[in-house]
């Protein structure tokens, strides 16, 4: 259901040159999968709610085992990667600099 309705309704705040989507209305039981967007502009993050009111309850799990040593080389986009992908100008990013 994700990959359906995460192709077709939602927002794409990243330039994939694909029809991903995030959905939030799926985010909600979805546990962070429905950020599909975010999934295809950073596949290999381990965050996929990239913004501060995406619920992404695995994230909050990964943290965890970062915290307590069980997981290391944790990835996630850095804010350079993250204005090559937008399809915001650059010039949004400015102030978190």
């Amino acid at each position: 259901m994700i990959t359906s309705v995460c192709h077709k309704w939602g927002k794409a705040p990243w330039n994939t040159k694909d029809l991903s989507k995030n959905n939030w209305v799926v985010g909600l039981f979805g546990h962070g999968e429905a950020y599909h967007n975010n999934h295809h502009a950073f596949q290999f993050s381990a965050c996929l709610g990239l913004e501060w009111w995406q619920i992404d309850v695995p994230w909050y799990i990964v943290k965890l085992l970062e915290y307590i040593g069980l997981a290391t080389d944790v990835k996630v986009p850095t804010m350079i990667q993250k204005r090559k992908m937008a399809f915001k100008s650059n010039d949004e990013f400015e102030h978190y600099n």
